[in-house]
């Protein structure tokens, strides 16, 4: 992970509606502290959460398998397999 170019884009995530200004916020305060991928981590797993709670919701996706992405999430995978089963794509 390239904490720089994330922190580079930052505002731009905020402006897109890709974070929130509170997580934009987290992310500035781990910025050198060693917990930056945590943070990071913790971000994704809650968007990720979003998707999969409404894919549970709608029966499109397990309530286990929606736990086992999220745990993918957690420990740090950001794959572009992992984001589109999360979004239900795969």
């Amino acid at each position: 992970m390239n904490e720089q170019r994330i922190m580079e884009q930052v505002d731009a995530m905020v402006a897109s509606g890709r974070i929130t200004p509170d997580e934009a916020d987290l992310l500035r305060a781990a910025r050198a502290t060693g917990e930056f991928e945590a943070v990071i981590a913790g971000i994704r797993a809650w968007h990720a959460g979003v998707h999969t709670a409404a894919a549970v919701t709608e029966g499109r996706m397990s309530e286990e398998w929606a736990g086992a992405l999220l745990e993918r999430v957690r420990a740090g995978e950001h794959t572009r397999e992992l984001r589109s089963d999360i979004k239900g794509l795969r």
